[in-house]
């Protein structure tokens, strides 16, 4: 005959509700024998061996990191000796304030985030759609939509150097075989920073592009032909259906935009130009500047944290006022 154990959780589960019923006292479960039986189990120590190495990796290249900058931030900071650092509370930030570039480099950060943000997203919805009601080839367009992504920003970033040359660029050469005036494309305060986000746009697309089309994909198809039964049009459909079923997806895309187009840095560094000025003078250059060239690791680091804080605000409200409390 099978001997029963009574230290079955099925069989404890059965009794605490036998007792239930009955309205007999049901004691409070053993905290400790319970964190034995977790103990025993082999799933947790294979997890615990999974999630070890990855902590220890997210500790020291990211957490540890974040804190030292606290540190450094309200220090003089000396690179040859770190112990040796004398405390200087707030004089850090009171010396990113007096720099005249500051404000230069935050509204040119704030600028480059709104035009990226504000030409990425209607563009890549508009691609997203095409995509979603394209029956064969799908796969194809969204390929070469995709490419641009995976090429080297770097090399990117030189080819249309070449190609915006003000004196021997293709770009001009074509405009004036067309019979129109040259632009002065990278060559102008005034033109430089739109041309260079165009530049990230075209560059950056297409990983949006993908989500959003996933997302589409995702709706089910019954919704958008009953709608069509019932006579919704095309725009009906899309802002009716599609935009708020897409919702989700929207959050995650919103986020992942403001925060890449606030945190810019190659771009605008290599297709600065002496014509140019400080129109592409971006927050992540200050900060490259202050800690590379002028060694003053403690200002570079206040002026990090600040973009950190701004950063991180501006996602919480993202996903405060448009995060859907609902799910399909």
């Amino acid at each position: 005959m099978a001997k029963v154990r009574t230290d079955d959780p099925r069989l404890q589960a059965l009794r605490l509700g036998e007792q239930a019923t009955a309205g007999q006292f049901i004691p409070r479960p053993d905290r400790r024998a319970a964190v034995a039986r977790t103990l025993r189990r082999p799933q947790f120590w294979f997890g615990v061996t999974v999630l070890i190495p990855t902590l220890i990796w997210y500790w020291i290249f990211s957490f540890q990191p974040i804190f030292s900058a606290f540190w450094i931030a309200v220090h003089k900071y000396q690179v040859l000796a770190p112990s040796t650092s004398p405390f200087i509370g707030f004089d850090n930030f009171r010396y990113l304030w007096a720099n005249p570039l500051f404000l230069v480099a935050v509204r040119n950060t704030l600028l480059w985030g709104v035009l990226a943000f504000t030409l990425t997203l209607p563009l890549a919805l508009l691609l997203s759609v095409c995509l979603a009601n394209v029956a064969r080839g799908r796969n194809l367009y969204q390929f070469f939509i995709f490419l641009p992504v995976v090429v080297s920003l770097v090399a990117i970033t030189l080819l249309f150097r070449m190609l915006m040359d003000p004196d021997i660029g293709q770009f001009n050469t074509i405009l004036n075989a067309l019979g129109l005036h040259s632009w002065t494309w990278l060559s102008d305060s005034s033109s430089a920073l739109p041309t260079a986000v165009g530049i990230g746009v075209w560059k950056g697309i297409g990983g949006t592009v993908v989500l959003l089309t996933a997302g589409m994909l995702n709706i089910p198809a019954e919704l958008q032909d009953a709608a069509l039964v019932d006579g919704a049009n095309e725009w009906q459909r899309f802002w009716k259906i599609t935009l708020p079923l897409l919702s989700h997806t929207l959050v995650l895309v919103m986020v992942l935009l403001a925060i890449g187009s606030l945190q810019e840095f190659t771009l605008p560094q290599l297709l600065s130009t002496s014509g140019a000025g400080n129109s592409l003078y971006v927050l992540n250059i200050l900060i490259y500047n202050e800690a590379f060239q002028n060694l003053r690791f403690g200002t570079a680091t206040a002026a990090a944290l600040l973009q950190f804080a701004f950063i991180l605000v501006i996602s919480m409200v993202q996903l405060k006022l448009i995060r859907p409390k609902w799910s399909y």
